[in-house]
Formats: structure tokens, sequence, C-alpha cells
């Protein structure tokens, strides 16, 4: 038996480690929040840690995903590094992110009293607010990284670690996350007693936080044990849960509560796209309301980016183009650059277009043969080639999901008269970057209106007006799921919708 030695931030801790244990393993036994983003397959690269002792020698997948500098400061990978001995290991302090929980609501009016707490349990983010009901007023909120986010960076992962580490043990992290984010928000305020609470979320977030097997979702013909749309076994500071019912299986109450909060019902023709982990859109046409799921992947929020970051202190969140062809950048607080969060590569790859560093099949083309990436100014951070798939294969899904939908309505990007799009990332986004490398069609750009979390917006609406749950259970009934995976039309376009180019 050996020693391993833990510090992170201003906190350090001992625990004992038998050898040929991975460092992953023991961090995730005394860090619940440290993130395997690739679940721990060693494709990702980012469980990055400093090691000092006595571990495995440094492996093939190592050596291809850490940087020469990051290897010799000792820097190597948790889920490919074993205990051999007595060992150090110094996991790098997060700082806290600036995760979007601003929202923009139609007008409704409020029927409850008392206090209430909105939740919107994401794939990568978790949001609480603590709500007075009458008047709207947000009182107190919580912003956090999923703590599911250990076992996987998305849904199928998670689906997958229920089997290897228990359904209890997922559901019961969420709930007493969900459980110590309100209580912080009571302590903050002072408040003792609370109504009622509402928590959203997709499918799977939903059926992890109930306890129920999601192992269903993952397999043909993707069954749910239920579409919710009732109450909780749990309370949340001992108020009863309200859950918003899900449409299907890869359509959930996260979507039904953004299309609530973006008013889809009225003003003709409208689009939305909550573009987050899970690329959920909606289009109603002629009263009717189709919807549809594309795994988008998590590199919108940062996860498997080489330098990818939530956007948090030092994320690049702005990349520009100067007129001498230089390139400037912005990073969220204004400190030095430490990575790259969604909205910063949205802009260096329209930028890495239009100077031709990039073609529209997204190889790199960089004058110097031996470099591997773009260097984005002077900030020290670059875009490497993987990078850049990664990228394209998520806008591919988006796009070529939403040309679907307009599609199977036999209509045009023309006839569209409103595009809504939601998530923390929309909130952030450049449409026009985001239109040059196609991540939606050129002709819905000047038609973009941003909702921010459209999710939190519904869950809240939901939470001071009993009346539009009826509304939103009724919607989700008669609203038609297109699945994606058994579309021919889907597959031609997400494949055409790899260049980087505008459709």
């Amino acid at each position: 038996m050996f020693q391993l030695t833990i510090c992170s931030g201003s906190h350090t801790i001992a625990v004992p480690a038998e050898a040929g244990q991975t460092v992953s393993e023991l961090l995730q036994q005394n860090i619940p929040s440290f993130a395997l983003p690739c679940a721990g397959n060693h494709t990702c690269g980012k469980c990055r840690v400093k090691i000092e002792g006595n571990v495995s020698p440094l492996s093939e997948t190592e050596k291809h995903l850490l940087r020469e500098d990051d290897i010799a400061s000792g820097i190597r990978l948790a889920c490919a590094c074993t205990i051999s001995g007595n060992t150090t290991v110094t996991v790098q302090a997060e700082a806290p992110s600036k995760i979007i929980a601003w929202y923009q609501t139609p007008e409704y009016e409020r029927t409850e009293s008392g206090y209430g707490f909105a939740v919107d349990i994401g794939t990568t983010t978790v949001a609480v607010q603590l709500i007075e009901r009458q008047t709207g007023t947000i009182l107190a909120e919580r912003l956090a990284e999923n703590i599911q986010r250990g076992y996987g960076a998305d849904v199928i992962s998670r689906i997958e670690a229920c089997k290897t580490d228990g359904l209890d043990t997922l559901s019961d992290r969420i709930a007493d996350q969900l459980e110590q984010m309100a209580q912080a928000c009571l302590r903050e305020t002072g408040i003792t007693q609370i109504a009622e609470s509402v928590v959203t979320g997709n499918s799977t977030m939903l059926h992890l936080y109930e306890g129920l097997d999601p192992a269903s979702l993952a397999v043909i013909p993707f069954n749910v044990q239920s579409y919710f749309g009732c109450y909780s076994r749990r309370t949340l500071a001992g108020s009863p849960v309200y859950l918003p019912r899900c449409i299907g299986a890869y359509i959930g109450a996260d979507i039904v509560c953004a299309i609530l909060a973006a008013d889809l019902a009225h003003n003709g023709t409208q689009l939305l796209a909550d573009i987050g982990t899970n690329g959920e859109m909606a289009l109603l046409h002629n009263g009717r309301l189709l919807c549809c799921s594309t795994a988008a992947g998590p590199a919108f929020e940062g996860a498997g980016l080489s330098s990818g970051m939530p956007a948090a202190a030092g994320a690049i969140r702005a990349v520009r183009l100067e007129a001498d062809a230089s390139v400037s950048y912005e990073t969220v607080q204004d400190v030095p650059a430490v990575g790259i969060c969604g909205s910063g590569i949205l802009d260096a790859l329209a930028i890495m277009l239009e100077t031709e560093i990039m073609d529209d099949t997204g190889y790199l083309e960089l004058e110097d043969e031996d470099a591997e990436d773009w260097q984005i100014g002077d900030s020290g951070i670059s875009i490497t080639q993987k990078d850049i798939r990664q990228i394209q294969l998520a806008k591919s899904a988006v796009c070529g999901g939403l040309l679907t939908l307009l599609e199977k309505e036999d209509i045009s990007v023309d006839d569209v008269s409103r595009f809504v799009v939601a998530g923390g990332f929309g909130n952030t986004m450049n449409h026009a970057s985001a239109a040059k490398i196609g991540l939606f069609p050129a002709g819905l750009q000047h038609k973009t209106a941003f909702i921010g979390n459209g999710a939190l917006g519904g869950a809240a609406m939901l939470l001071m007006n009993q009346s539009l749950r009826e509304q939103t259970e009724r919607m989700a009934q008669e609203a038609e799921e297109l699945s994606l995976s058994t579309c021919a039309e889907f597959m031609d376009y997400y494949i055409d919708c790899m260049a980087f180019d505008t459709f």
C-alpha cells in the first residue's frame, strides 16, 4: 500500500493507493467533481495533472495528446497514469465559470405566491435560481459544472457509467449537488420556507435525477421509462419538485421549457435551436411542432478541445482580424488568456477561413510546414487540426438538423420568420462567425433572436404560473419527434454541412 498526496488549490490530503490504480480513479474517489470528459477512454487529453513520484511510464496516448513542454514540466493524463509507489498529484484549481443564467421570456401572468426554485440540469452545467414568485425577482442564484461530468461529457457516457458505477451513485450525486446549491441560496437570503420548485433537463438528466434507469435511452427504439410532467419523488429544500414533460428520448423537458420561453407558438413560422452538448431543435409551421435532436457533443462548451474551457476567467471569448491583418482577442474578465471557449473558437475559425489559413474542408494550410497549430495572436493559445475536426462534427450536426427540419415541412430558410437561439453558448456567440463557418444557414443570420438560457427561463415561467404546466404538457404530447438517426435526408445534409461554408 502506497500514499497518494493530492494538492488542489489550498487543500492537501493524503489517501491510500494500491499499485496499478489509475490516478483518475483515486481523484474521482476524493474529488467527485474531477472531470473526465471522455469518461476515461484516453481520447480527449483534458484530465491533465502534475505528477511527482512513482507512476507508470509515459504511455503512447500521453505522448500523442500532451505537448513536449507539458511533459517536461511533469504533466500527465490522470486516466492513463497508474500508481507504482508514493506519489504527489497537483490538480489545477478551476476558476468559476461564467455560465450564462440570463434569459428572456415573453410577458405572462404570475399567479403564484411565496418563494421557489427554478433549476436547469444541463449535461455540462447546472443553474439554480431562488425566485420570489409574485414579482419574478431573482433573489439568489448558483451556477456550477454538473458534478456528473466526472463520468463523461455526454449523456451516453453517463448512461454507461450507470452500469459500472451504479445508477444510485449518479442519481444521488446530482440530487445532493442541487440541494447544496439551493441551501446556499437560502443562506444568502435568510429565507427558510419554499413553496415549490421546478427542475428541468434533458430526458437522461431527469431519469438520473429521479433514479430511473436510462439504459433504454441509448438503444433503439429509445424507450423512456417516464415522460415526466409530474411531481418528483424527491424534494428540494423541503419543497415539492415539479418535472416538466419531455417529448421523447432525446427531446427533453429542457427544449419544452425553451419553446415556452421563446414564445414559439406565435408570429408565423419559427425555428428554435438550443445549442449545447445536445443540439435540440424545434420548428413550428402551420400549427405543427416538429422537433429533433443531434449529438452536437461538448466541443461548443470547450470540452474535447486542446485549449478548450468553459467561459471562465481567462477564456478567449472573441477573436478579431484587424485592418493591419493582425489578430486581436478578448478574454473573460480581461485577464491573461489560459484557454478558449465556444464563442472564441467560432470567431477563430471564421478568421482562419477568411485568411485561407484553413480551407473549406477544414484542412490547416500553415506557411510553416512543421507547425501543427495556428496561434491566436500573442495569447499563447492555439487551434489544432484536431480542434477543427471536433467543431466540424458538431456544427455539421446542428446545421444538418436545421436543414432537415425545413425539408420535412417542405419549406425554405426564406419561409422562416424568426430563428431563436437558446443556451449559454448561443447567447455569447457572434452570429456572423457562426453563419460564416456553417453552424446554421446564412439566410437565418438576420432573423436571429437570442433568449439566453431558455430552459431555465421556461422553468421559471412554470414556477410562477402553474396553468402553463398543462399547456406545456399538452404541447409535448402533440409535438412530433423526428429521429435523425434513421433519417436519410439528415445523413445527406450532415455530410454536406461538413464543409466550412455558408449554406
